[in-house]
């Protein structure tokens, strides 16, 4: 958020055994399931085969968001025609075997292989041997499986079983979504697994406690609220603390977590000179690290915007820093990061790639396209503008990490036609209603923006408005699911109509 309007992670916890409901069936629409690598290193393929083209390889720990899944290459006998370039640890490499094996297999007596040869590949197709309260549905179930698969598979003519009998359950492959908007298909043996509810998030701004806390009440998708209580200063701490226990205690009777906001007050200058300094920094953060815990606060929401671009570094070491310090905790870490452009202080200075390494949660404020005081009128948040956004936040941050951060207001652009000097005026959604009802006014759907827009003149001055509403935000939630994303955060709680919450959740 900017200095006009603000400020104002996962899904997962990483490394959970895949132990709970399999992807095959449904999944609930506000959750997410996350993939993380077990072993060593997996191969990504291009299609649900070890067959198919490697397209990358993922390390241990590495997660990504799962998109579908598929049958493998068990129903089928896998083999290999021998290609340029190929050599049997290559061949080995890509399908997850030995040389000794692919040899075995093969009778090779060496690693010699031609052109043209073909190889066949080893499967490792599990075995299931039925016992007496066994169903098909029941084992199908229990491995995650389909009964056609399985019925594929095992050439079953009916779904009778004997006791004893041996059925072979089918290989699963998981698509990935990757950085940069690739997917690829790893196999689902080779991933940890973890079902995690998406991020709806607002921040509390511009009231009281009990308007706050009257704010986030009666509205169940709802489940994080963000407060501005942390501000960077030049006390002894580096931080001013107003924290609200009735807030946090309000908030978690009605089941939502409490992330409170770090701001830096857009201050560049007080920003260097804390963060570039590991001594005040671990002060700040230790400041935060009490106050967080005392307050039973869930996380923390750090919002520095408008940092100098020569403390590119220094802020991802801040943030490594308090992520160490409040890991123990359960403390959940988000970063806000602008939308991706050529400023090099609003932009450029922040690393998104290593600060979504590190925070659970990369917060992109999708608006001020067109800015307050800027040169030019037009559309908070034309929805093209904010999905480029994403898929360019998508080549550094893995999408089940990103939440999108969606405008709750617009703005009115006023044009003086006698001296066509602009100026704007920030609006809630609840004032551009009433401007459009007082001066009966129609809206026009914008196609560019996606978004509907008034405009009207009158002393002189032209009135523009390109309308944040249910629409708009429906139209931002169903691009969110689209591309997997983590949440969304709604600058701000107490500025919406009623209506907004009718499409402002995943479920």
């Amino acid at each position: 958020m900017n200095a006009v309007r603000k400020v104002l992670s996962s899904l997962l916890v990483l490394f959970l055994i895949l132990n709970q409901m399999p992807l095959i069936g449904k999944v609930e629409s506000n959750t997410l399931q996350i993939g993380s690598v077990k072993g060593s290193s997996v191969n990504v393929y291009s299609s649900p085969k070890l067959s198919s083209a490697v397209t990358a390889v993922l390390q241990k720990g590495e997660e990504y968001p799962l998109i579908q899944s598929a049958a493998g290459d068990s129903a089928d006998a896998i083999t290999h025609k021998v290609t340029s370039g190929n050599t049997l640890w290559k061949l080995a490499n890509q399908y997850g075997t030995s040389v000794q094996e692919l040899k075995r297999l093969n009778g090779l007596k060496n690693e010699k292989i031609s052109l043209g040869q073909t190889i066949k590949i080893p499967q490792s197709v599990q075995v299931h041997q039925v016992t007496s309260s066994d169903t098909l549905w029941k084992i199908t179930n229990k491995y995650g499986v389909t009964i056609d698969d399985v019925t594929k598979l095992n050439a079953l003519k009916t779904t009778q079983l004997k006791i004893g009998q041996k059925l072979k359950i089918p290989v699963y492959y998981y698509e990935v979504q990757l950085l940069g908007g690739k997917k690829g298909w790893v196999k689902k043996s080779h991933l940890q697994v973890k079902t995690s509810k998406r991020v709806v998030m607002g921040w509390s701004f511009n009231g009281t406690s009990n308007t706050y806390i009257q704010q986030m009440k009666n509205k169940p998708n709802l489940n994080v609220v963000s407060p501005r209580w942390f501000t960077l200063s030049q006390s002894n701490s580096g931080v001013t603390v107003k924290t609200d226990p009735a807030y946090t205690e309000a908030a978690h009777d009605a089941g939502k977590k409490v992330w409170p906001l770090l701001g830096n007050n857009f201050d560049p200058v007080l920003t260097d000179l804390i963060i570039s300094n590991p001594h005040k920094r671990q002060k700040l953060i230790s400041a935060l690290q009490t106050a967080l815990i005392k307050s039973k606060s869930d996380g923390i929401n750090v919002d520095f915007e408008n940092i100098d671009i020569k403390n590119k570094q220094d802020y991802v070491s801040f943030i490594r820093e308090l992520k160490t310090a409040l890991k123990p905790h359960g403390i959940i870490v988000s970063v806000d990061v602008t939308r991706t452009s050529a400023d090099p202080f609003w932009s450029g200075s922040l690393d998104r790639k290593e600060l979504g390494k590190l925070a659970d949660y990369v917060i992109m404020m999708g608006y001020d396209e067109h800015w307050g005081g800027g040169p030019k009128a037009g559309s908070v948040a034309s929805l093209p503008w904010v999905e480029e956004g994403i898929k360019l936040l998508m080549k550094d941050v893995p999408s089940h990490k990103i939440i999108l951060a969606v405008p709750f207001y617009t703005r009115e652009w006023v044009t003086d036609l006698s001296s066509n000097k602009l100026r704007s005026i920030d609006r809630s959604m609840s004032e551009v209603n009433r401007i459009i009802s007082s001066k009966g006014l129609k809206k026009v759907w914008d196609p560019k923006a996606s978004q509907y827009f008034v405009q009207f003149t009158e002393k002189g001055e032209k009135h523009q408005l390109w309308i944040e509403d249910k629409k708009s935000i429906e139209l931002r939630m169903k691009m969110m699911k689209e591309n997997h994303l983590g949440g969304a955060a709604a600058w701000y709680i107490g500025s919406e109509t009623s209506d907004i919450w009718d499409v402002y959740h995943f479920n």
